[in-house]
Order: structure tokens, then sequence, then C-alpha cells
């Protein structure tokens, strides 16, 4: 955003002929508005403050919903130019003039998610009270943040509230189920997931949901009848097949497992799952080096998000790489397959793991689960940056910098601490080359970042 010092500096045409409206009627505010939007549209928004500013100073004092909406144009304005402190006091400042006018929040919201505010919010739309119409829309919105930030205690605590003052339905009930499922708490997942059931008795996906949480539960015999009750409903269907086939293997059932993994053939090939469960059919035969090669195709094709399906494909690579007496790829593959089963958020499991590992000095196995950390999410500027520390630990400082200084070159202001780190990262190589000058510009940069 211009300084305030900013002047209108119109041009010919369109942008002097809406000038010249607003000096007619000086209390027709379309004309501000019509020219703040071509203003911005041309890339000169400070001009657009200064049109809009001028139209609030001249707005009589009962003209309530003109103002509002003048200032709702007027922080997006902020918003839009990159001016987010600007813009945050005056969305704070409409929420509480105008509580039930929902567009605010949602800007705010978004403002503050970019930057990893979403504490902030969380107290903000916390305000909302049962008098307020735009109550649900708040509650909807709390349940999402806190998911998002993994506070399941939270999220379940608003969507009861939901539920309470709003009423249960298919999916809100499926979604606390899941809440309950994701903290752990099987028999309470379960119950909601029957409830949800009870509104939809022939939708074979929570039919699922509710034979991979019994599975969960080691209720086994109430699994297996449940997935035979989906492929009497649906034959054919994926996830009673998938989930059959890998009960079978477990229990030795190679056979049976096999013909379900062929029905699946048919319909989806070269599918990421069944070539993890035919590897471990190879395993379970004795099989090993079959059993890896299959299996690493399917780890590298499995969506990240998948993380049950992809702790197993780190089992089977476990299993194989045991077997042939690779010891240090057995352990990498043990410790992920553990890890990052049942996790809900990949990329957090395995970052938090890769700290433990550089804090009990393991760096060999910290710097494998790193790079495969990178091949899921390449470039991504906080792996690269635990990347550059243990390459700095163990004396490989060239390779160091130059991952500290990919993760100092992170634009989304959502990391910013990775940025900063890097920088930090790098003024402390250069120190320790003697680079006196460089170290002091990398840390006057991260300073400067910090304290915005």
């Amino acid at each position: 955003m211009a300084p305030k010092s900013a002047k209108l500096n119109l041009q010919e045409g369109e942008e002097k002929r809406l000038f010249q409206k607003i000096s007619d009627k000086p209390h027709q505010f379309s004309h501000y508005r019509r020219l703040a939007r071509l203003l911005c549209r041309r890339k000169r928004p400070e001009e657009a403050v200064l049109i809009l500013k001028m139209a609030l100073n001249r707005l009589p004092g009962e003209k309530a919903g003109e103002r509002k909406e003048l200032n709702k144009h007027l922080a997006r304005v902020y918003e839009d130019s990159g001016d987010f402190n600007r813009a945050t006091r005056l969305y704070r400042k409409l929420i509480r003039e105008y509580p039930e006018d929902f567009v605010s929040y949602e800007r705010l919201e978004r403002i503050y998610r970019k930057a990893g505010r979403e504490k902030e919010m969380i107290k903000i739309l916390g305000g909302v009270d049962k008098e307020n119409r735009q109550r649900k829309r708040a509650l909807k919105l709390l349940i999402r943040l806190e998911k998002d930030l993994n506070e399941l205690k939270a999220a379940r605590r608003y969507l009861k509230k939901f539920i309470d003052e709003f009423g249960p339905d298919f999916s809100r009930l499926k979604d606390l189920g899941r809440l309950y499922e994701k903290s752990g708490y099987l028999k309470q997942a379960l119950r909601f997931y029957k409830r949800a059931s009870r509104l939809k008795p022939d939708d074979p996906n929570i039919i699922l949901i509710i034979g991979v949480c019994q599975k969960k539960a080691g209720l086994l015999s109430k699994a297996r009848k449940t997935f035979g009750r989906i492929l009497r409903l649906k034959p054919g269907f994926y996830g009673a097949h998938i989930q059959l086939a890998e009960m079978d293997i477990k229990e030795g059932k190679l056979k049976e497992a096999e013909s379900h993994l062929k029905k699946l053939d048919a319909r989806w090939p070269g599918n990421s799952r069944v070539k993890i469960n035919r590897a471990h059919i190879l395993l379970k035969r004795s099989e090993p080096a079959e059993a890896l090669k299959l299996a690493r195709e399917g780890l590298r094709d499995t969506p990240f998000y998948y993380t049950d399906e992809m702790s197993l494909g780190h089992q089977v690579l476990s299993g194989g790489h045991g077997r042939l007496g690779n010891d240090e790829d057995r352990r990498y593959h043990e410790i992920m397959s553990r890890r990052i089963k049942g996790s809900s958020d990949f990329f957090r499991t395995t970052a938090e793991l890769i700290d433990e590992l550089i804090a009990g000095g393991d760096l060999e196995l910290g710097l494998k689960v790193t790079e495969g950390l990178l091949e899921k999410f390449p470039g991504n500027s906080l792996a690269s940056l635990k990347k550059a520390e243990i390459y700095r630990m163990q004396g490989r400082e060239e390779e160091a910098l130059s991952l500290a200084e990919r993760a100092s070159r992170e634009s989304n202001p959502r990391y910013l601490r990775d940025k900063i780190g890097g920088l930090n990262l790098m003024s402390e190589i250069y120190e320790g080359k003697g680079l006196k000058d460089k170290a002091r510009r990398s840390r006057q940069l991260a300073e400067e970042l910090a304290a915005k």
C-alpha cells in the first residue's frame, strides 16, 4: 500500500468522467465505488483508498448501510493490495459494528488462515451468540478451523453444539463419528456412524466406514459381516473387497485374498493399494525381492493423505528388507509404518519424527526420513530446512547452505517461520565460514521478517 501522501493522478477518459460525476453529485456514492473499482483494476489501490475515504467523509450520518458497504469495499482494497494490517483492523471493526454480516468474518478468516493466526479467528467466532442469525455459519467455520489445527476435542465440542442447535443429519453424525475415530474413541465413533447409517441404510460408504471402525476395534467377525453386507448391496464395491483381501492376507488365506484382488484388477488396473497387497502376498510366499519391487511401485503411487495405505506399504518394505538383511532400510520402513498408521496428518507426523531423530542423534535415519518426506513434497521449505540442519550437523556445509537458501525463498506467508529459519541457518553457516557481511545481511532480514 502506498504511503498516506499518495495523491490522485486521474487519467483522461473514464477516470476523469467518473470524478466529474462525483463533483456534480457528491452524495451519489455509487460513483465513488465505480471509480475505486476502476483504479484497483488498473493497479492503483492507493488512489482507490483516497476515493473511498473521500466518500466516507462526505457520507451523512444517517446512512449506516452505505457506510458499511463503503468500509467493506475499503477493507477489500487493503486486503487485495497486501495491506493486511489495515484490512484486519477494518474487518474487526465491521464485525463489532455489524455482527450479523458474515462477509467480514469470511474475509478476516482468510487473512488469518494465510498468516497462521487461526486461534485469533476462533476467538472471534466463539463470540457469535445463539441469537445471531449467522450462528450456523460461525459454528461451521469454527469446526473447520479446529479440524485444520488438529484440535479434535474442540472440533467435537463445536460439532455437538451444532447438532444440538440445528439438529442431526447424515453428514453431521458421520463427521462426529470421524472425529471420535481419529481420537481413538472407537466405541463412540461406531455409535455416531450407526446413527448416520440409519438415515441412509443402503449407503455403502457409511457401511464401509462402520466396517473399518469395527476392524480397528478388533471386532473382526462383525467387520467381515459388514463388508459382506456391502457386497450384497453393491457387488464389486472396491472398499469391501480390499478390506476383506487385507483381512485374508493377515490370516494367511492367500488364495481368498487373491480372489478379491483379481476382481479389483478387472475394474481398477494398476491400483496402488492392490499392488501393495500383492506385494504382501509375495512376502508371505517368501519372495522378498519381488515383493520389494511391487511394494515400491505401490507406495510411490499412493497419495500422502492415505496414511494407512502408506503404512501398509512401509510395513511390506520393512519385511522385505528384513528378509534380505538390509537392516538400515528395514529400520526406516519399520519406523515409518508405525508412526504414520492412523495419522490424520502425514506431513506433521513425519516432521515430528524427524525432530525426534535429530534430537536423539540418529542423523542417518533422520536424513532418510527427510528424503522420504521430500519425495512426497518436492521442494517443501520445512523439509528442506530440516535436511539442511542434518547436513550441517554432518559437516556437509555447502549442501546445507544450498537447502537453507531454498527454504529462505519461501513466498507463502503461512510458512514465514520456515523462511526465517532458512535465513538464520544461512547466517550461522556464513558466520562459520568467516563471511561476516553475508551473515549479517541474512540475520538482519530474518529479524525484520520476525518483527512484522
